[in-house]
Formats: structure tokens, sequence, C-alpha cells
């Protein structure tokens, strides 16, 4: 399943809702990094949580595919546009931040790293996450 059909599942199932297929994509003690956590994510339990965390104040989220996914050895690199509104809580520094019902739009570049098993040990998105935020009205 390695390759881009990966990461085809994977887009279709984000964006469907279907956090249940998407666990198994990655590793037991797979490592998240992305630019609204300030610290890398870690396992496959905690990288679904935080999935269903961003499905929850963002249930209209779509990414789209905008390049073929790149292929090379044990590692995929991906692009995506993703858009959303903000319909549902979502978690803050300082507590339960309430929705918004703003939108908004980003590109984002994925890099995974599989493992042995094809299984996604690690996973780096690299997007605005300052835009993101004040497109939905939480920051600037």
């Amino acid at each position: 399943m390695a390759g881009a059909d990966l990461v085809r599942r994977y887009v279709d199932a984000f964006n469907a809702g279907d956090l249940s297929a998407l666990g198994p994509l990655y590793a037991e003690d797979v490592l998240l990094t992305d630019p609204l956590s300030p610290q890398p994510t870690k396992g496959r339990d905690a990288v679904v949580a935080t999935a269903a965390t961003f499905r929850q104040a963002f249930p209209d989220m779509v990414w789209t595919l905008t390049w073929e996914p790149v292929v090379a050895h044990d590692g995929l690199a991906w692009e995506a546009h993703a858009t959303g509104t903000m319909l549902g809580p979502m978690p803050g520094p300082g507590g339960e931040i309430p929705p918004t019902g703003k939108g908004f739009a980003v590109d984002m570049g994925i890099f995974w790293t599989l493992g042995p098993d094809d299984l996604i040990a690690e996973e780096r998105a690299y997007f605005d996450g300052s835009g993101m935020m004040a497109q939905v009205g939480l920051s600037g």
C-alpha cells in the first residue's frame, strides 16, 4: 500500500471524517510534528486524537491534493490545500476556545517516513499555522 495510494487513502479517510481508517496507517510509535503543536505528538492513539480534535473544530475541513505525491525509498512527500470553518470548540492553552464560525484556507506540505511495515513512522507537516489561526479569528 506504500506510495501515492497510501496518501490518497489517507486524504480520502480524513475528508470523510473516518478516523478509524487513519489509525491503522500509523506505526504504534509514530512521531508527528506540526506548527500548531509546541511539542511533537507521540504515538498512534495521540495522533488520531489530534485528528479528532481538528475534525471537531473544523467538521467541514477538506484536503485537496495539489501535486502528485513524491515517493523516494522509505519516504513520501505531498502537498495539499486545506479549507474549513471553525464550527466546533478547540482546546487552547487557556482552556476551550469556542467556535468562531470563520473559515480558513492554507497550503500544506506533508513529509512521511515509512517503517519497514509500510506504516507511517514519522510525519512532518508544514503550513502557516499563525495565518490559519488569524483567518479563523484567533490571533492578530
